[in-house]
């Protein structure tokens, strides 16, 4: 990757973020095995009473991705919640991994949001089309923004999605891409197409994502088709390929984050991926790579939200509002390698390793951005017609 200078990439970071808030949609997650290193910065007495109601008043519990926050190598623990805590004297549960995919979280709760129940989360990280769902159907709490002045800090191409225009009900988390993770030593080439993934050498050996966000873009991308403006019959029809992959034995399995397992044990040689678990993995694995598709690839966010009859609202909105502090982002996003949704992170960063700012998986280039497309957004009927297509080829 080649050195861009870091006035152009600060445009190619403000040119994604655009993407992502006009096309209004998706999805996921980036790593680094690499030092928690840079100070934090301290909060005043704003987060403090922020906390001093809500729930049980003195705990927070936060469902999040495996390895989507920086965690000190040496000890596991997490320093950016570790200083929250110190902070606000709240006591974090910080459930690392309790989302595997979008679908399966979903479905675990969705009996208690029906009932009107509360499950025991103040903070739940979702990906815009899922936050979509949620707020529709009535199970996310609306923000009290005088709980979260940092959100001054939000990036201003995020300040309106169409599912939350007035960001009345979430607080985007990180924006990253899906592509093509692959491990050099079985493929026995580098790869750059999307093709690869029905590459017959690799047959039994690839690995697909779960849910139509990530997957069926590819296959439209695949026929020269924008996954921001195909029609649902053309999502519909993209499914039909990867049934015939699928039923093939071309591919190995549909993944959530599991899939990176999957190629760490060497039961996958390729799969669609989220690009920082590969950078993540590769001290463990050197062999592996990834690579973003000549034909395109997918651009997503996740967002925080408080769900519905959560114990501790306040201090939900005080972890957002720490979160959305410039130092404090820099620090995630130095370790998770995802695109920062919060404005002043990249001078922050400079102070971290001067080497990120130059980093297009954390602030992407004008080249990257070029060749990125957005999941469209579905109506809630054009939504079940879709899943119910990509259910029946991927039989998940």
């Amino acid at each position: 990757m080649g050195v861009h200078r870091v006035t152009r990439r600060r445009g190619g970071r403000d040119a994604l973020l655009s993407m992502l808030a006009t096309n209004r949609i998706d999805r996921r997650e980036f790593l680094k095995v690499m030092g928690g290193a840079g100070a934090f910065a301290l909060l005043g007495p704003t987060l403090l009473a922020a906390c001093a109601g809500g729930g049980d008043g003195d705990s927070l519990v936060v469902d999040n991705w495996i390895l989507y926050i920086d965690v000190d190598d040496d000890t596991g623990d997490y320093p950016s919640v570790i200083a929250f805590e110190e902070e606000s004297g709240l006591s974090v549960t910080y459930n690392d991994g309790a989302i595997n995919t979008n679908e399966d979280w979903f479905a675990k709760y969705q009996p208690q949001f029906a009932a009107g129940q509360s499950i025991g989360v103040d903070v739940a990280v979702l990906t815009d089309y899922m936050a979509a769902r949620m707020i529709r159907l009535g199970y996310v709490e609306e923000l009290d923004k005088a709980n979260i002045p940092n959100a001054s800090n939000l990036a201003d191409a995020l300040q309106s999605p169409g599912f939350d225009p007035n960001r009345d009900y979430t607080m985007p988390w990180q924006s990253g891409f899906t592509v093509i993770g692959y491990d050099i030593d079985q493929t026995g080439r580098e790869l750059t197409s999307l093709r690869d993934l029905l590459d017959p050498a690799f047959a039994g050996k690839v690995g697909l994502l779960e849910g139509y966000n990530d997957t069926v873009p590819f296959f439209l991308l695949m026929e020269g088709k924008d996954p921001a403006t195909a029609t649902v019959e053309d999502y519909v029809a993209a499914t039909e390929p990867i049934k015939e992959a699928v039923d093939s034995g071309q591919i190995r399995q549909i993944y959530g984050n599991d899939y990176i397992d999957a190629l760490l044990s060497g039961d996958l040689a390729v799969s669609m991926a989220w690009s920082g678990d590969i950078v993540a993995n590769q001290e463990a694995k050197p062999s592996l790579r990834y690579t973003f598709p000549e034909e395109g690839f997918n651009l997503w966010t996740d967002n925080m939200l408080v769900p519905k009859g959560a114990a501790n609202k306040a201090g939900a909105e005080a972890w957002m509002d720490f979160f959305y502090q410039p130092e404090i982002a820099a620090q995630v996003a130095a370790y998770v390698w995802y695109v920062t949704p919060v404005e002043g992170a990249l001078e922050a960063v400079m102070d971290i390793d001067p080497a990120l700012a130059e980093e297009p998986l954390i602030f992407p280039t004008p080249e990257v951005l070029a060749n990125a497309h957005i999941t469209r957004a579905f109506t809630e009927e054009e939504e079940e017609i879709v899943n119910e297509a990509v259910s029946a080829a991927t039989g998940v």
